[in-house]
């Protein structure tokens, strides 16, 4: 899975999301079981803070197994606070989503390096090789002898070490990230027996044999990852996961000198203990290694070696970071005006007041507006200016409004002409003028001058629909409350008692006519259909509908054969399989990560 910092081919343009205190300018990546933004939060005085938040999918909240995987994830790396590893700042849920919020990076990882350099056909420099390990040693170092506050020793192992698990900021700083499948004492094992967790070719021999791990195992993926950066060659990948398997079992690599001539016989001594079969006859911890690499590297020092790899990382990233930088601007500005259009207070459900005494300032309900007409943000400052009272009881009025009154807010010349969305209570896509222009519970749209039909739709409930007018500097707030969609009643037919009598129909009565109605149609019991990309994760289309993202698990289809297309730009998969879906039955299919 992607991690913070990264970025997977952005959307043309950030549609900003309100989530909790935290508003989501850009989606970073996605993967079959999380999804990542970049985010922000807003304080008094103009202040901002930037972060990202990881958060899983809406299918992949009911799934226990995995809720406990990310919990574990954040009460492992809430405790770890070092240079090189990613900070954990927040765990939560909001609505049905659990998050973590973390340390914005701003860089690339590892994988997304090494393509880029194979794009170009480029090598990374050696000494940056060497520094990047050796960063990443150091962190993994402070992980595996990490303690709980009562001194009782965690034993973290990370499992997953791989090159998209290592970032490499545009400054030249190395973090090591994602702790999503960690193995700690401090952690309840839930993996069943046989399963396999990590990237299959960046694992041990004898977490590919499914032993009991230690910190040893961490140091021969990193061994790995070290070897394919000197090389610029993939150490154990093949074109199937059985026979990398049994490649990582046997360790079947030559050693990195051999691959590339000009790595030094030392450095290869180096790489060749760490990937040494036997655990005994490795680095006995990542201190060590770090120490060794270090020693490599001498005389040249750290802070040196990690400028250049900063004025590296600059020259070869320079259009992807000046996209990312307008990106950010205007998701920013996005951003900040759902955050100004938003109320400055939002009660939870939980908390709302019932009816009012005889004893509480109210006001006189007032009939809704006109459709047509707008209400000035004038009018709300005045109201703050008659006093806390009159606050609260404007408050019991817009309770009493209908759903479609539109908020117009006129704060003096603004630059930009936009909708601010609140739809309630999931989560809706938004249509202006029939065109999909974002997803979420508060979704900022910039428009033009002039009419726009506005449609917001949501799978089980009736589309939202408004017309409206916009004038120069104008931004209007919709209040779009989704009505979840009447199921068609269906008559209920029970048979006739015995010794014969007419056939007894529940409400509705049924309808007299002269022919007798048709018998019910036969309906075949559906079936199911699972999709994967082990090591990857791929969108998946059905007869050329995308229907969800990988691991798609018992998708609903009836009985039928059909096109499967997994395809990720990203990673450049894109293939199609012929499914045949049986009643009653689910029918896996997987498709191979590039």
């Amino acid at each position: 899975m992607s991690v913070p910092g990264t970025s997977t081919d952005p959307t043309p343009e950030p549609t900003p999301e309100a989530f909790g205190k935290y508003y989501l300018i850009d989606k970073i990546a996605v993967g079959g079981m999380a999804e990542i933004f970049r985010a922000k939060t807003f304080s008094h005085g103009g202040f901002e803070n930037q972060l990202v938040v990881k958060r899983i999918l809406a299918h992949m909240s009911e799934n226990e197994q995995f809720v406990q995987m990310f919990l574990d994830e954040a009460r492992v790396t809430a405790l770890l606070q070092h240079a090189n590893i990613v900070r954990v700042w927040e765990f939560g849920k909001i609505g049905t989503n659990y998050f973590l919020a973390m340390d914005c990076v701003e860089g690339k990882d590892g994988k997304l390096l090494l393509r880029k350099l194979f794009e170009r056909r480029k090598m990374l420099p050696r000494e940056f090789a060497v520094y990047i390990a050796a960063e990443a040693a150091k962190g993994l170092d402070y992980a595996h002898r990490k303690s709980t506050n009562a001194g009782q020793m965690m034993n973290i192992v990370h499992r997953d070490v791989s090159p998209s698990n290592l970032i490499v900021s545009y400054a030249g700083e190395v973090k090591v990230a994602d702790f999503g499948i960690v193995q700690s004492s401090t952690v309840v094992e839930t993996t069943a027996r046989g399963t396999l967790k990590g990237k299959v070719e960046y694992m041990s021999p004898e977490q590919a044999t499914g032993e009991s791990l230690d910190r040893r195992s961490d140091i021969f993926s990193l061994g790995i990852v070290l070897w394919e950066m000197l090389t610029g060659r993939r150490a154990f990948k093949t074109d199937n996961e059985i026979k990398t398997l049994d490649k990582v079992r046997a360790v079947d690599v030559e050693r990195a000198s051999v691959v590339n001539p000009t790595v030094p016989a030392r450095l290869s001594d180096i790489v060749s203990r760490c990937l040494e079969k036997n655990p005994d006859d490795r680095y006995q911890d990542a201190r060590e290694l770090h120490s060794d690499l270090l020693n490599f590297l001498y005389p040249a020092t750290p802070d040196v070696i990690q400028q250049s790899l900063g004025h590296f990382m600059q020259e070869l990233f320079n259009e992807e970071i000046a996209a990312e930088h307008a990106r950010l601007e205007v998701g920013t500005r996005l951003a900040r005006l759902v955050h100004d259009s938003a109320p400055s207070v939002d009660l939870e459900e939980d908390w709302e007041e019932g009816p009012r005494t005889n004893s509480s300032p109210t006001v006189a309900p007032t009939a809704a507006p006109p459709k047509a007409s707008k209400t000035p943000l004038l009018m709300g400052i005045l109201l703050a200016l008659l006093g806390v009272t009159a606050a609260v009881g404007a408050a019991t009025w817009v309770a009493q409004k209908e759903p479609e009154t539109v908020v117009v807010e006129k704060v003096g010349p603004v630059a930009a002409t936009s909708i601010s969305v609140r739809v309630s209570p999931v989560a809706g896509s938004l249509f202006v003028d029939g065109v999909e222009s974002g997803v979420g519970t508060n979704i900022v749209k910039e428009l033009t001058i002039g009419p726009h039909k506005v449609e917001v739709r949501a799978e089980g409930y009736d589309t939202w629909t408004d017309e409206v007018e916009m004038n120069q500097g104008e931004r209007l707030r919709l209040d779009a409350k989704l009505v979840k969609t009447k199921a068609a009643v269906v008559p209920t037919v029970r048979p006739p008692p015995t010794g014969g009598g007419a056939v007894v129909r529940d409400t509705p009565p049924p309808i007299v006519t002269d022919a007798p109605p048709p018998p019910p149609p036969v309906e075949r019991a559906k079936g199911k259909l699972s999709a994967n990309v082990p090591g990857g994760w791929a969108d998946i289309y059905v007869d050329g509908k995308k229907v969800g993202t990988t691991p798609l698990i018992g998708y609903s289809l009836p009985p039928g054969t059909y096109q499967i297309r997994a395809k990720n730009d990203a990673s450049g998969l894109d293939a199609t399989r012929q499914v045949t879906v049986k009643s009653g039955e689910t029918s896996p299919v997987s498709f191979t990560a590039p």
